[in-house]
């Protein structure tokens, strides 16, 4: 946007900052205008008008969210700020001793949400790392703080650490090798935890499906259809589950491209929309480049749909 016969004084009132002289009503007009179209963010107000509130919608963001603020800003409208600030007071926590784990930590810090924990206290293997993730001289390090470090890269003030005994962060990531194991599942089912599917081969990687407990379908809905198109998937199921014998690879390109689209649906969650990930998977399988849903709907033998609480 370029604005053109202004003076001084006008630009100072534009930016927030104390005017050197009076500010014509057209100029605190168009200060308005700029801050309802998500192009300014809102001046913080004075000490006295401070509160929980206004402190969550106005405080000033980051200079480095100043490129994701006009990028919401051109499909949010004026709810980009508040997107903005919701995202710096949300949780995300991450298992998983993949190379998505920590790429998808540092997308998420680097788009500005607050506390971003990778769970895996596992050394770093070479295997792992990838860019915008671990580093080679990460080798040998515990994977959660190689990720630690790998978030803080990309956003210093994000928040790495656990979180306190008894807490629910606002999604709980699935970036594992193998199948989800019965108890973990149910665990996170029983907490009425959010949690998300990541999934990563030598050829394929999918994303999906996001589980809302006791809304939508689950893991174990998806595990009976798999069953019910072969009879033999338990038994495959199993053998899966078995620990390699090999690192679990797969191409850097797969990898990178598996993450971002994790990140894009965990983002959209947080936003408050409706990821296409809910009820579904989004599968690539090299060599096609196309992204592909299936569908996972609630299955009529599964009992996610009761209460979790009972």
């Amino acid at each position: 946007m370029v604005i053109q016969g202004v003076g001084t004084d006008a630009v100072r009132h534009l930016l927030g900052r104390a005017p050197t002289g009076p500010v014509a009503p057209a100029v605190a007009r168009l200060q308005r205008e700029l801050v309802e179209a998500g192009l300014l963010w809102p001046q913080a107000p004075q000490e006295s008008e401070r509160t929980a509130e206004t402190d969550l919608r106005l405080a000033p963001p980051r200079p480095r969210l100043g490129t994701e603020l006009t990028a919401l800003s051109a499909r949010a409208g004026a709810s980009a700020s508040e997107l903005l600030s919701a995202r710096r007071h949300a949780t995300v926590v991450i298992h998983g001793a993949g190379r998505v784990g920590p790429q998808l930590a540092s997308v998420l810090a680097a788009a500005g949400v607050g506390r971003v924990h990778v769970v895996d206290m596992s050394p770093v293997r070479l295997h792992q790392c990838a860019p915008g993730g671990l580093m080679p001289s990460d080798e040998g390090l515990p994977f959660s703080q190689a990720a630690g470090a790998a978030i803080h890269r990309q956003a210093p003030e994000v928040d790495c650490l656990p979180l306190p005994f008894g807490e629910r962060p606002d999604l709980t990531v699935l970036a594992l090798d193998g199948p989800i194991d019965g108890e973990r599942r149910d665990a996170l089912h029983a907490r009425e935890c959010a949690h998300l599917l990541v999934r990563l081969a030598s050829d394929a990687g999918a994303v999906g499906p996001l589980v809302l407990p006791g809304l939508t379908s689950c893991l174990r809905c998806a595990d009976l259809h798999r069953l019910d198109r072969d009879p033999a998937w338990n038994a495959l199921a199993v053998q899966l589950a078995l620990p390699h014998r090999a690192n679990v690879v797969s191409e850097v390109a797969l990898a990178t491209m598996i993450g971002a689209l994790a990140a894009m649906q965990t983002l959209e969650f947080l936003d408050g929309g409706r990821p296409a990930t809910i009820e579904g998977a989004l599968e690539m399988q090299l060599p096609d480049w196309r992204i592909r849903r299936r569908s996972w709907p609630v299955h009529p033998d599964c009992d996610c749909m009761c209460d979790p609480s009972s």
